[in-house]
Parts: structure tokens; sequence; C-alpha cells
């Protein structure tokens, strides 16, 4: 079972991975400090959201594109850490350009 801020993070994805908009990776289905988001259609357009060497209710991720060569080129950070939930959920919503969330 993954830890408490996961699940959390899962509940407030909950209607865009309902809608099939976003998938949870199979990629780090036993990892219980750790998953992967994607985008159903392009699963190079990813997330790596992790709660491990963050402080307790914070979040680690790790962003994953088609072009990941130009983004970082680009200077888009593509490793943040220490998020709380509504920035996470803030930064997940412009990576996969998904419609507000409420959190």
């Amino acid at each position: 079972m993954k830890v408490r801020a996961l699940t959390h993070l899962l509940e407030t994805l909950a209607p865009q991975i309902d809608s099939g908009h976003l998938r949870v990776s199979d990629s780090w289905r036993n990892n219980e400090q750790a998953l992967g988001l994607e985008l159903r259609e392009d699963a190079t357009l990813m997330a790596y959201v992790f709660t491990y060497g963050q402080a307790l209710g914070h979040y680690g991720i790790d962003l994953g594109f088609p072009g990941l060569a130009d983004a970082a080129a680009a200077g888009v950070p593509l490793v943040r850490e220490q998020l709380d939930l509504p920035s996470l959920v803030s930064l997940l919503g412009a990576h996969f350009d998904l419609q507000p969330i409420a959190h």
C-alpha cells in the first residue's frame, strides 16, 4: 500500500485518472514511497512523484518530457522537492495540461 501522502495525491487526481486523461504507471507499482503518472495518449510525458527524503506531507517530483533534452536546454526545472500538496497539484496540472484540480 502506498504511503498516506501518495494515497491523498491519488484521491486528489481521481477525476483525471477516472476520465482516462492520466494513468498510474506500472513501473513503480511495488514502491510504497513513489509512483509514476503518465499522459494516457503519450507515456513519454510523465511525472515520477516520491515521498522519500521529503518532510512529512511533502513531495518530490521528477518530470519527464518527450523532448527531454529540449526541456533541459530551455531551463525547465525537471526535479523539484519539498512541495506541499497544493504546489504539487498545481505543477502536475501545468505539466499535464489538466483542468483545474480541487485539492
